[in-house]
């Protein structure tokens, strides 16, 4: 595997090159923005460890131009790493499009965890197209009034009135996870054990997730909410269809 940092702190990197080596991860490290958005333009990195506050460019504008870029680089994953863990930050960064969010200090173990677990997820996602009959068993479909939801479990893609969903792997794990037990209250703990590999992120990241995917919703012109939050509790997908 070999992963790009961009951090302006030159004594990080050095120091984690030979502790992830011993994981099987090879890591290039560059200090500016400007320098990471050309090496990612012009070499090919499985995982990108992004530091939020870069000079010129923070790395929430420079997660945002990555995500504005073609593919396959828009699709690479990017863990944000800050020193900033208040809930609203871990929420503001993965609004830009990151896939996880890692406050500094670090271990160095907790970073590899964070970056294996990414990485399980971009490869458990299974995009062969299913035939007829395992699309119809595969979809899993909600109406609320004149909207619907609709989730392609096999494409790991989510479709809002028709229209393609602009999803991470977190967020889909989220939402399918949600889609697979229509209606029923999910606390925050019992997501992250339902998705694959996200035992690793803190369960406060759950509410970042489920806000940044509602708005993704919305913005894809829902005009009705789909998770519902149940104060004390956690959250459910509701207007459950057993078809199209």
């Amino acid at each position: 595997m070999i992963v790009l940092m961009i951090d302006d702190d030159v004594d990080l990197g050095e120091t984690m090159k030979p502790v992830l080596q011993m994981y099987a991860i090879d890591l290039d490290v560059v200090h500016s923005p400007e320098e990471g958005l050309e090496r990612l333009q012009s070499k090919t990195y499985d995982l990108v460890l992004l530091d939020v506050m870069l000079p010129r460019i923070n790395g929430l504008e420079l997660c945002r131009t990555i995500r504005s870029q073609g593919a396959p680089l828009c699709d690479i994953p990017v863990i944000m790493l800050s020193a900033r863990t208040e809930l609203v930050d871990m929420v503001v960064g993965l609004e830009t499009g990151a896939d996880d969010y890692v406050g500094k200090p670090f271990e160095p173990r907790e970073l590899i965890a964070r970056i294996n677990a990414v990485r399980r997820r971009f490869n458990d996602i299974k995009i062969e197209p299913p035939t007829v009959t395992e699309k119809i068993r595969n979809e899993i479909f909600f109406r609320i009034n004149n909207d619907t939801l609709r989730i392609d479990v096999p494409r790991a893609r989510a479709f809002v009135n028709d229209r393609l969903l602009d999803v991470t792997s977190m967020e889909f794990e989220i939402l399918l996870a949600l889609g697979k037990n229509p209606s029923q209250v999910l606390s925050r703990e019992e997501l992250l054990l339902r998705c694959n590999g996200s035992n690793v992120i803190y369960s406060r990241g759950i509410v970042a997730l489920v806000y940044r995917l509602r708005n993704k919703i919305r913005a894809a012109g829902a005009q009705v909410d789909f998770i519902r939050t149940v104060r004390s509790r956690g959250y459910a997908v509701v207007g459950y269809v057993n078809s199209p």
